[in-house]
């Protein structure tokens, strides 16, 4: 038998795949997998990491990439990295020597630039201690402060405005992923208890409220329909986002099948709570939603005996499993100008982070506060909250979870499309009706 570590590559992770599933199916069938699990008395951190691993990517998406990247330096250390946060350290591999410093280099009191963050890998989970977690936690602080000063010296040579990140994120971020992998094996009776319940969280920084009044929208609508390559798309994302209070992954992940013109709502997966939502939405909103689509989704060819217009533009040919958010496409003509071919090219998250990242360059009191695609979803909730109170508000963020009372208000989903068409809607149209 091939032993996964020694056979082709990705072996390893599809044993680890497998062994996952077995172990889940073991439990689900209430089968005691003390015996099996514990009963290597050296079980290293690096093998319990590659077995749970598929178990983190299946159970929490949202923050596997961030959980997974931590907990493989908690493994496999930061041997080229030293603690010093000063630029000369930060910029590159740290240039001092065994006892003395290189000019520009200036640690702190208690910082040895000699010291480098220890590898757990080949250490048994029942020897690493709350205070190893701890010391890899202060590591990743000290790691993402590092960042936080390379880029706060390309910012000052542009005249930007200087980060105020201090690596609490990092911080909290190392713990959290260590809680969730100390829980993990303290269910399958691998480890007697969650060491890393015991470490402490940072405090987090105070901040400013996240959204934006009416005028502050209007300058981000302005600045991202005049400064980008795609006014058109740029202005239908920020409109949607404002509308829907979605995230980034509510507008990448909408499809035409979400869309429903009947009842004028929008169903669309929330990512994020692991679950499909259906609220309503505007009918000139829906409507330019439809447009955009039609206009940039998928088309074929019209057929030969097809009006000459029809043939030079194609035929849409949406599906309902299509996206609604598209780039512009890339179509091919014939000699004769005919249409033949069209590469759609659906939005990407890449997107979201030119477009803020261009308003963010063109109004430095947006670069200040930092401003971030998620804003507009608190934007959203304060206008909701402003004219229709914290029922209202909860529904529209997708917050109406926590008392029994709030979910009556799931039965007045046309209160919620009446504020959004007094908010949304051209004047004029806020009454309609919008099944007319």
């Amino acid at each position: 038998m091939t032993h996964p570590s020694t056979g082709q590559p990705g072996d390893g992770d599809d044993f680890a795949a497998r062994m996952a599933e077995m172990v889940a199916e073991a439990r689900s069938r209430g089968v005691d997998l003390s015996s099996v699990l514990a009963a290597a008395e050296g079980t290293s951190l690096g093998e319990q990491l590659d077995l749970r691993l598929p178990v983190l990517r299946r159970d929490h998406k949202g923050t596997y990439g961030t959980w997974a990247l931590y907990l493989r330096r908690l493994t496999k250390g930061l041997p080229g990295f030293c603690p010093c946060v000063c630029l000369a350290c930060a910029s590159g591999t740290c240039p001092c020597s065994a006892g003395t410093h290189a000019e520009g280099c200036s640690p702190d009191a208690d910082v040895d630039c000699g010291d480098r963050m220890r590898a757990h890998g080949t250490d048994s989970v029942r020897v690493i201690t709350r205070h190893h977690i701890a010391d890899a936690a202060w590591w990743a602080r000290r790691h993402a402060m590092q960042r936080t000063v390379v880029r706060n010296a390309k910012r000052e040579a542009a005249g930007r405005v200087l980060h105020d990140h201090d690596g609490r994120g990092a911080q909290e971020s190392m713990v959290q992923a260590c809680r969730w992998l100390w829980n993990e094996m303290r269910r399958d009776d691998v480890v007697p208890a969650n060491v890393a319940r015991d470490v402490r969280l940072p405090t987090r920084q105070e901040r400013g409220a996240r959204s934006l009044g009416v005028p502050d929208f209007l300058t981000v609508h302005s600045l991202a329909t005049t400064t980008g390559d795609d006014p058109a798309l740029d202005g239908l994302i920020l409109r949607h986002m404002v509308i829907q209070a979605t995230r980034r992954g509510g507008v990448l992940a909408l499809r035409c099948r979400g869309i429903n013109r009947d009842d004028c709502t929008i169903t669309y997966w929330d990512e994020k709570r692991d679950t499909h939502r259906t609220r309503p939405s505007t009918p000139d909103h829906l409507d330019a939603l439809v447009a955009h689509a039609l206009e940039r989704g998928p088309r074929v060819p019209a057929p030969a005996d097809a009006p000459d217009d029809l043939r030079r533009t194609g035929v849409p040919n949406l599906s309902p499993n299509d996206a609604v958010f598209y780039y512009q496409p890339k179509d091919v003509f014939d000699v004769d100008g005919f249409f033949v071919a069209r590469e759609a090219r659906p939005l990407s998250r890449k997107r979201f982070e030119t477009l803020f990242g261009r308003i963010r360059r063109h109004h430095p009191g947006f670069d200040a506060r930092g401003l971030r695609p998620h804003d507009i979803r608190h934007t959203s909730g304060r206008l909701f909250y402003e004219v229709g109170g914290e029922a209202a508000a909860k529904f529209q963020l997708g917050h109406d979870g926590g008392s029994t009372s709030e979910h009556y208000y799931k039965e007045h989903m046309d209160t919620l499309g009446q504020l959004k068409r007094a908010l949304f809607s051209p004047p004029g149209a806020a009454t309609e009706n919008p099944e007319a």
